[in-house]
Order: structure tokens, then sequence, then C-alpha cells
């Protein structure tokens, strides 16, 4: 179609747009929003508001009354009192409606269901900024005329006009006769320097027009468009977080066992102690909610806040928080190179300047200095020069008295600059800097001279560093057509690194995080930026998203276990970009992405953490999760251990909640089907409300980072939780025993008087408020809860902040105990009344003593899973002989990484680099090259053939740095080994150990 509006011409007519819109619609990538009374909606639907809500209703609607009370045999029965007023008076039982635990319940679930909504609320942000990242308004010709056109009304086969600054508004055709134009697209394919664009080629949505003027004819529009496909991809990307999956699968855990639980209460209340069965169910209910991680979602939300802020302190924002615990556990860091990894702008490295004979370094960066623009506007590589020549080569000293009288700045069609320049003895002379290949065909005056230009041309584009010639006219004086050029030498320009990207890939790998490269630049300028970083250089190009590469995909078994092998991709779209971290997902890894630009927003959005740097675009840093404020990479590694030191603290705190769950389901269960107690359940809800909140405090906890990714081991957690939570149980149903006068009743021992079932609540209250508040302190830490020391498995002292509000729920606790008035009812059923003090400090004892206890019985615990045999452990942790056999082989992999660290920290960066060895240069795709670095030819070996063709002592030169290289491999070799048979697994079998050292 659009072949069908002749270039130029008079544009598309009316009805033509109008035929074609209807056809192929609107500019623009459709998105359906979900409404935001839908989001909170759903959040209601859950399996905890729902019973909330269930439990808040009944509490309103149905009368409450109290279990039988105590029959004249009891009363008989029981001891002689000590002191205080006499056994025969009564609990007073008040029949009416709940109204306290109605407004209590749906107060709470309103708190929780809007917490998460705000707290996660940020979607289609990133589809939005992409979106607005198109220019609103295009020159476009249509019936004759040039006219202002909204970008979403344009249609292929319309003719748009581009010129400097203009964002191309869709993909297109440039066409017209006129000079060649230059088109910024690092933020869509991650190449640095601008390209040449002539009449006939293709331009991408978003681009920028760097230089020159032409006409664009529109070929793809909207979700067609690269930039469409971008947006599409991004706006597919549905994810859960972990943390939110983590909850679900708790919910579920407590929700069956409560249930298994809450109907034999049901049952017994029902047929055994003929209660209304709308009582029994409310009853049941408010158990169950009291089971159910209420609030979980709303301390893990306030918990991941905490860090949020503690983040933006150093210049990262966070934008979903469930990434902050993500953080923690991921294990692989792909990152873009332009503009991520890299500063995205040129620099000259004096170290790979060449200079022909008689020529010195600071005669070639004056010659380029004033063969560049030196004020206004400058281009990339005018402004790589010019601060060259400050830094290496005098700076404005060595240019004092200079006069540059006539400057012709690069055109995409000569490929060059041009100066005339007089210098402060008054000679003439014309100097001119531009593309190697167009400056060695003008300049190179001799055949030595140019082969040894084309030679050092080859290297540097092996490299993928980029060459700039530089030359000059012998007698500036002379006409143009009587010139003879000379080349001077040869510049080298490249993107350089970050200042602190080498430093903090090196910490990413000492916190147990590989880091991958995935970049849209060339394979070779890949290559040379990993080797300047320290990080490995088997990266692949884009020869791995071919036949070929399918292939040897199907032989790795899938994507992922060849994205594992390999230390990076280059030459990469968007898409290929998604999938690789798609595939690592897929191979149970938490993946993390870093990227600046429109290309990387996908990846970014798919990614368990996606991180937009400084200076990142609109798409880039709504696609992501966390947005650095800051230069640099290095706040990367702060946020990685505040993400850890948050996931410990979620973690103790979930073991918290679930321990405290089975102690509350296990307790009513036996006293309600074996003791028949009745517990208020106002009191209940109370208890479980100050408990909840007060646990918000551990968000700001004392804990240690982790050295290693933290991914949660449920088996473990729940376990540990259980075995808390049973030991609290058989505690508070023995003290409910005693305590009860027609049961224990043992308070005659301590010379106290006997109590009467509404004080006995009192005293379960207090116990119950105390033994989950101390838990608090054993579930944080995998050692005794008083043990702090790091090298004996402890966990820091409890901060303040959180020995305060824990400190202060428990002095209520008591008080409540102690002083509750008896004529104060705030709901139906059951009364509470308070004790005298021996009463309660007995009762706290008690709870003391249990919770040394329970302390030990989790020590054991913890003992249990960590040195248990394979087969053991497999049951109870659910890890298999090939996930230990799998360990043993991560630890080979951790030893590598730690050699290869030490290695780093002897030698250092080696910035000056001239060569690589052929491995590094050899794609895993290309087996016949490496077949042809082994194979004899004539008799020969490939090697004796390449050392013949040079001359002697660059030979022996190669052949000995060949030597040395194969030495030093050998060296690591058998360290590396060594590393492995001494860190090997505990009581590893021979198969093991082979596979270690395999």
């Amino acid at each position: 179609e659009a072949a069908a509006a002749p270039p130029g011409g008079d544009g598309l007519g009316a009805a033509e747009v109008e035929a074609r819109r209807g056809k192929h619609g609107f500019n623009e990538v459709v998105s359906v929003a979900e409404p935001e009374w839908r989001k909170i909606a759903t959040r209601f639907l859950g399996i905890v508001p729902l019973a909330m809500i269930l439990g808040a209703v009944l509490s309103a609607a149905i009368e409450s009354g109290c279990f039988e009370d105590l029959t004249e045999q009891d009363v008989a029965a029981a001891p002689p009192l000590a002191a205080g007023p006499e056994f025969s008076e009564e609990c007073v039982c008040d029949v009416g409606r709940d109204w306290v635990s109605f407004a209590l319940l749906l107060i709470e679930v309103n708190l929780i269901v809007f917490a998460d909504y705000f707290g996660e609320r940020n979607a289609a942000d990133a589809v939005k900024a992409l979106k607005e990242m198109s220019a609103p308004h295009c020159r476009a010709r249509r019936d004759g005329d040039w006219v202002e056109v909204p970008v979403r009304e344009l249609v292929p086969g319309d003719v748009v006009e581009l010129a400097a600054g203009v964002i191309i508004p869709a993909d297109g055709e440039i066409i017209g006769a006129g000079e060649p134009m230059l088109i910024d697209e690092s933020s869509l394919t991650g190449e640095s320097l601008a390209v040449t664009k002539y009449p006939g080629d293709e331009v991408l949505s978003g681009a920028v027009v760097m230089q020159g003027e032409l006409d664009m004819q529109v070929t793809r529009i909207g979700a067609e468009t690269f930039f469409g496909k971008t947006i599409a991809l991004l706006a597919n990307v549905k994810r859960q977080g972990n943390v939110e999956k983590l909850l679900g699968v708790v919910a579920k855990i407590m929700c069956g066992v409560g249930l298994l639980f809450v109907l034999p209460i049901f049952f017994t209340l029902l047929f055994r102690d003929n209660q209304e069965w709308e009582s029994a169910l409310k009853l049941c209910i408010v158990i169950l909610v009291a089971v159910l991680p209420v609030a979980m979602p709303l301390v893990v939300t306030t918990s991941l806040a905490v860090g949020s802020l503690e983040l933006s302190k150093e210049k990262a924002i966070v934008q979903r928080l469930s990434s902050i615990e993500e953080m923690a556990g991921m294990d692989i860091l792909c990152s873009d190179k332009t503009g991520t990894l890299t500063k995205n702008e040129l620099v000259l490295d004096e170290q790979e300047v060449w200079c022909r004979d008689g020529v010195s370094l600071k005669e070639v960066l004056r010659v380029a200095a004033l063969a560049a623009k030196r004020e206004g506007g400058k281009d990339a590589v005018d402004k790589a020069v010019t601060e060259a020549q400050e830094q290496f080569g005098g700076g404005e000293e060595e240019l004092a008295g200079w006069d540059v009288q006539r400057f012709v700045p690069f055109n995409p069609v000569d490929k060059r600059t041009e100066a005339a320049v007089v210098d402060p003895d008054g000679n003439r002379h014309v100097y001119s800097k531009g593309a190697p290949n167009v400056m060695v065909a003008l300049a190179a005056d001799t055949e030595e001279v140019e082969d040894q230009a084309e030679a050092r041309i080859l290297e540097n584009a092996e490299r993928g560093l980029r060459s700039l010639g530089v030359a000059k006219v012998h007698d500036g004086s002379l006409p143009e057509t009587d010139r003879i050029w000379q080349l001077l030498g040869l510049i080298a320009l490249l993107d350089p690194p970050r200042d602190d990207t080498a430093e903090t890939i090196l910490r990413a790998q000492e916190q147990g995080i590989e880091v991958k490269m995935i970049t849209g630049d060339a394979r070779a300028i890949a290559i040379e930026t990993a080797s300047r970083l320290g990080m490995g250089t088997n990266i692949a190009g884009s020869d791995i998203w071919t036949s070929e590469g399918d292939a040897l995909i199907r032989a790795k078994g899938s994507l992922g276990q060849l994205v594992e092998e390999l230390n990076g991709f280059a030459s990469v779209f968007p898409e290929h970009k998604y999938r690789i971290v798609e595939s690592l997902q897929q191979r149970d890894h938490l993946v993390g992405m870093t990227g600046d630009g429109v290309n990387d927003a996908p990846a970014l959005k798919r990614a368990n953490v996606g991180i937009a740097v400084a200076g990142a675009t609109d798409a880039a840093k709504a696609a992501a999760d966390i947005v650095l404020t800051a230069p640099g990479l290095s706040t990367i590694i702060t946020a990685i251990q505040r993400s850890r030191k948050i996931f410990a603290r979620l973690n103790g705190y979930i073991m918290y909640r679930m321990a405290s769950s089975v102690l509350i389901l296990g307790f009513f269960f036996l006293g309600i089907i074996v003791l028949s107690f009745d517990f208020p359940t106002w009191v209940l809800i109370i208890l479980s409300l100050v408990n909840d909140f007060t646990a918000m405090a551990t968000s700001k906890d004392r804990v240690r980072a982790a050295p290693q990714p933290l991914r949660w081991n449920m088996a473990e957690v729940t376990t540990i939780s259980f075995l808390i939570g049973l030991i609290g149980v058989l505690q508070n149903f023995i003290l409910l025993y005693l305590s009860l006068a027609n049961q224990g009743d043992w308070w005659h021992s301590f010379r106290l008087r006997s109590l009467k079932e509404c004080e006995v609540v009192a005293v379960m209250y207090l116990s119950l408020a105390w033994t989950i508040q101390l838990n608090i302190f054993s579930t944080r830490s995998r050692s005794f809860f008083f043990i702090t020391r790091e090298r004996w498995g402890g966990s820091p002292p409890p901060s303040l902040i959180l020995m305060l509000p824990v400190g202060g729920s428990m002095l209520l606790a008591f008080f409540l105990a102690i002083f509750w008035p008896e004529d104060l009812l705030l709901g139906g059923g059951a009364n509470m009344v308070g004790i005298p003090f021996g009463h309660a400090l007995v009762t706290i004892i008690w709870v003391l003593c249990w919770f040394l206890a329970t302390d030990v019985v989790k020590l054991v615990g913890y003992r249990v899973f960590e040195t248990s045999s394979s087969l053991f452990y497999s049951n109870l942790g659910g890890v298999s002989d090939e996930a230990v056999a799998e360990q043993a082989l991560g630890k080979a992999k951790a030893a590598r990484l730690r050699l290869g660290q030490s290695i780093y920290k002897r030698m250092g960066l080696k910035k000056d680099i001239t060569t690589h060895d052929v491995g590094k240069y050899t794609s895993p795709l290309s087996l016949r090259a490496m077949d042809v670095s082994h194979r004899a030819v004539g008799g020969r070996s490939s090697l004796e053939l390449e050392l013949s063709a040079l001359p002697p002592a660059d030979a022996i030169r190669a052949l000995e740095s060949r030597v040395n290289a194969l030495a030093r491999e050998n060296a690591e070799l058998r360290r590396l080994v060594e590393m492995v048979l001494q860190q090997g697994p505990r009581g590893s079998g021979r198969g093991e150990i082979e596979a270690a050292k395999k």
C-alpha cells in the first residue's frame, strides 16, 4: 500500500486516508487497562477477606450465648479457696450481638485491602510512558499541502517530513533526493553511534534525527512497527511476585489446616454441647479468621515499604515493592551494555593511538582537535577528540596562537572534517580527520604506512574499537589541486565502562550473582567491553537466532541451558532480550535486568527485578521495578544487601505468624473439644490484632545480610513453625487444665485461691499474648535467642524499635489480665474478669520456662535440616539425591568464581589489551572454526602455518605468549581441582566427587 502512493507528489487524499485507516486503524497500540474499582474488588474476594467479612456478618447477625455453666457437682468438688470471694459467685454471661467483633473485623479487612492496593498501584505505567514517547504531531503531505497531523492519525503511504530533532513517528522508508541523514537509534538497538541513512533505507519509529532533511514514506504503523512490537511485548507481561505467591501458599496451608480442625469443633458444639448452629458457625469462623494470616499482607507491605524508604536514601526508587524481596534471591543479573555498563559516550584511549614514525602523540591530538568543532554543539566524535586533547595533549596551552580560519564539518558523503589553520608563526596548514578507510585512501603516502594503518584498523575492528584517521597537507599554502596529504596516525574511540562498573561486577560475583551482558551492539565491541570489565568473553552473536542456533539449542536441551553456559549476547533485538530473561526464569533462576533504552523495556518488565539506570528513557523507567537516580551501578550492590536483610525479616515474621496460627488453632481445638472451655470471640480478635500490628516492628529489626542469594525453603519454614506452634499448644493446654477449678486447679500449690472460668479467660489471654510475643524472638534467629555472635549462628540484638512495641504489648496484656473489670462486657458470649497479681506472676513464670524449652526444640529442628542424611533430608526438606549432586556441582562453580576473583584482585584490570586468545573470539556456534584451529594442513598444524606467516621476531613473541597462556591455564585448573576436593560436600560419595571434578 505504501508503494501504491508515489513518493513526493501530492501525498494521500482525504478519502484514501480514511480507507487505509479503516483497514489499519490508528497509529497506536491499544491496551485494555483494568478499572481501578475491579482491582479493589478482586482484593476483597481472597480467602482471608471473605472469611473476615463472613465472620463480621455473623457476629452482628447472631445473638451469642455461653457454654453450659458449672454443675453443682463441679462446685462441690472444687477445693477450698485460699482467699478471695466465694467460688459460688458465677461469671456474667452477656447474651447479645457481638458488635465489637463486627467493627474490628470490618476495620481490619478494609485496612488490609486498601494498604495492599495503594502499595502496589503502578499498573500500565510502562505502556503509558512508551506511548507518550512519540512526538504528538508531525508534518505530513496531504492533498498537495504540508499540514500538521497528529501522530496517531498517520496511515501507511503517508509522506512525512524529517529534520534534525524530529522523533520518527512510524516505521518508514526515506524518499527523495538529498544528502544522507544521521539517525540516533541507540534507545532502540543499543548502537551507541548515530547511523547514516540514505534514500531508500528503512528508519524505525522512536528514533531521533540528528542531522539532515529528507522525507519519509510510512510503511508500518501501530503494533506493526518495531516500536509497537516492543509495546506489545511489554503489555503482555503478567507477573506475580514471589511475595504474592508465598502469601498465597501460606494462606492455603493455614486455611486447609484451619478447616481440618474447625470442622470437628463445629460438630462438637452442635451435637455434644447443644449449641445453636448459628452460634457454633460464628465461633468457628472467628477461630478460622484468627488462624488465617489476616494481617500478613499488611505487615509484609509495611516491611517492604520500609525497605523502599531505605533504598530511596541510596538514590534508588522502588516502583514495585515485591521486587525488593525478589532481589534477595536474584542469582543472575543480565545487563545491557550501552548506557548501563558503559557511559553511552565516546572517549579516546591514549594507549590505543597509533602514530607513524616521527610523529608524536601530542601532534596527532593537536591536529585532530583543530580539525574538530571546538565551540557550540559538538557531535560525539568531536567532543571525544577535544576532551582527549585537553587531557593528554596539553590542552589550551598547546593550541594557543593557532587560528582556525575555515572549518568543514563532517558529512555522510565525504565522511571527514577539514580545517584551514594558521599557526603562531603565520604558516598555513590544512588538517583533516575522518573515517579510517577514507583517510587511508586519501593520505597514506607510502606503502609501509598504508600496510601499518590497515593492520591497525583491522585489529581495532576485531576488538570493537572505532578508528579515526588523522592527516595533514604537506604544504597548506598550495592550492587544493596541488595538495599532498600525509597520514599522521589513527586514534581509537570506545564507549567506556562507567567508573564503578568493574567494581560492581566483582562485588556482585562475591555476592553469588552471575553477571551476563546482553547488548544490541556488535559482538566484537561486546567482547572488548567484557574484557575491560573482567567479565567472561564467551559471547554469542546474532547467529544464535538462526537455524544453526536452533540446532545448538536443541542439542543443549533448551535455550535456558545454553544461556547458562554463555557470558553474554550481542546483536540482539528487544524480543531476544525478552526470550533470554524468560528462558533463565524457566530454569528456576531469579533474574535481574538492568537497562536504559526502549529496547530494554520488555526484558526489564519480564525480569524478576528490572533496574533502570540513571538517565534511562521514560519507557525503561516505567517498565523497571527499581529506578536508579544517581550515576553508576554501585547502588545495585547496596540494594542487594538491603534486600537480603529485608528477606531475613520477612522470613522471621512469616515463621512467627504461622507458629501463632498453629498455637491458636491447636489450643482452641483441645480447649473446646476436651475441656469445653468458652473463650470470648472478641478477646480472640483483640489478641490477634495486637499481635499482628506489633509484629510490624519487625520491619525495623536488626539482621545480617546473607552472603549468597536467598530462596524460600517452605519445607523448613513450615516444619520449624509447626514445631514452635505445637510446643505452644502443649504449654497453653496444660496451663488451661491446671487452671480450671473443675480440672487440675493447681493454684492452691502456690497458696492462691481457685479461679472462676471467666478469670481463667484472663489467665489464658495473658499466657497466649506472652507466648505469641516471645515467639518473635525465637523465630528471628536460627540459634538460641540470646546468642548474637555471627560465628555462632546468632542474629544481632533486637532493635529498640522492635523491643518497645513487643514489650509494650506484653505489659498491656499483663495489666488487662489483672485489672479488667467484671462489668465491662464488649460482646455477646463469655466474659473476662481480671485476676490477682499472684496468679499473673505464676502464669508469666510458666510462659518463660516453656519459651526456653521451645527455643531448644527450634534449635534441634534446624540442626536436623542442616545435618540430616540425604534420605532423611529428602523426606523432610523435599530435596532429592539429584539435587544433592547439583549442590556439589554448585560448589565447584563457586570455587571457580572465587579463583577468578583472586586472580582479578592479584593482577587487576588489563586496560591495554592488544589481542585476545582464540577461545575468547570463537563462537560456540562456529564449530567448524574450532576444528580448523586444531587440524593439520599438509602435515603442518594450523598454529605452525599461522607462525610461519609472521616475521621471525613476531613469531617467537606469539609462540611465547601462547605457551605462557597455556601454562597459566594449566596452573589454574590444578588449583581449581584441589579447591573442589577440599570444599566438596561432607559425606559425598565417589560419584559426587567425580561430578564435582568434571
